[in-house]
């Protein structure tokens, strides 16, 4: 029985005939964070789930609710985490990624824990050294157009076998947020998945694809035999200050500290050589930027510089969630991105460039 003071409901085995087809229906009827939990076939087992943390990002919520309609039973026993239900109903269906004035749902898995997204980390933690689930699915969408990859904190063969269930590109990260899948340990891996963009149908597919496969395999912790990742480590945020003007425009637009062109997403995990040009700066140039390295140290020359009016690549990298959307481009990041150590080189101080 839930306690009056926890902020997470609970719903038990729900009647695959009783829940609606339309996702905003669902959610309106839950009306808060909900943990659904599911018997499976071996109830001395249980798998974990945990989606719509950011309340923009629907592809894990629909791909959970089409399973749940189907009425068909997990290999194990599963809890399911459906975390910022207000916020996926704030004004616009899907339309924020948290509640202005609220903190981001994915940052609060750390203390403190005193607002109300920090209660529902709290809680949610609880339930999983209540349940003891042998892993745990954090299903998100990038803020950005963006093929499916998933992000770890520790690099193993276990973490592995649970990306690969929906993609092969696995970055490793040692960036702390207060993000979910840092509660990842011996006994709880945690991964989180990125579907790809919102409005793109490959995610939606991609999370209804890969949830199958989490849930009806008998068994997710071992790599399948050959399996090889592509993997992306040491990764770095590429971070605008709060006061930062930044534009989407094909050209530089005037009073903007940064503008980016509309098509920056075409670099979502490809390799970009050393001086490819990312934006153009304004008169505050390079100052409205932070890069730290996960150990907290400044990095920025190492990764991005200014020549003439642009930002360009100082190096050969390898560039992930893109976003075009300058709200979160300014409370979260821009882009992250890590140094294609195999093929790099590092520019010459004397690189000239012509002026663009």
């Amino acid at each position: 029985m839930q306690r009056q003071s926890q902020p997470i409901q609970f719903m038990h085995n729900p009647e695959p005939g009783s829940l609606p087809e339309d996702t905003g229906e669902f959610l309106r009827r839950l009306g808060g964070p909900t943990l659904i939990v599911v018997d499976g076939r071996d109830n001395r087992r249980c798998r974990a789930v945990a989606t719509l943390l950011h309340g923009n990002e629907p592809s894990g919520v629909k791909a959970l609710l089409k399973w749940l309609r189907s009425g068909e039973r997990p290999a194990v026993k599963l809890i399911c985490l459906i975390a910022s239900v207000q916020t996926a109903l704030h004004e616009t269906l899907f339309c924020h990624r948290q509640i202005p004035g609220q903190r981001d749902m994915n940052r609060c898995f750390s203390p403190p824990f005193d607002d109300h997204q920090g209660h529902i980390a709290r809680h949610f933690m609880e339930l999983l050294q209540q349940y003891q689930p042998e892993a745990l699915l954090d299903i998100h969408n990038t803020s950005g157009m963006s093929p499916g990859f998933g992000v770890v904190t520790c690099e193993s063969p276990v973490h592995e076998a649970l990306v690969s269930l929906f993609t092969r590109r696995m970055i490793v990260t040692e960036l702390r947020l207060g993000a979910l899948m840092e509660l990842s340990s011996e006994h709880l891996p945690v991964v989180t998945i990125e579907c790809g963009g919102a409005k793109q149908p490959q995610a939606d597919q991609l999370a209804e694809e890969g949830l199958q496969r989490y849930l009806f395999n008998t068994d997710v912790l071992q790599p399948a035999e050959g399996l090889v990742m592509d993997l992306y480590r040491d990764a770095v945020r590429l971070q605008l200050s709060a006061d930062c003007h930044i534009a989407f425009a094909e050209q530089p637009v005037a009073g903007a500290d940064l503008t980016v062109p509309f098509d920056v997403e075409k670099f979502n995990f490809g390799v970009i050589p050393a001086l490819t040009r990312l934006g153009w700066l304004g008169p505050r140039g390079m100052s409205v930027f932070r890069v730290q390295s996960a150990q907290g140290e400044a990095v920025m020359p190492h990764y991005f510089l200014s020549r003439g009016a642009g930002l360009y690549s100082a190096q050969q990298l390898k560039l992930f969630m893109i976003t075009t959307n300058p709200a979160i481009a300014i409370s979260d990041c821009l882009l992250y991105a890590c140094a294609d150590i195999e093929l790099n080189q590092v520019i010459d101080k004397a690189t000239k460039l012509p002026f663009e």
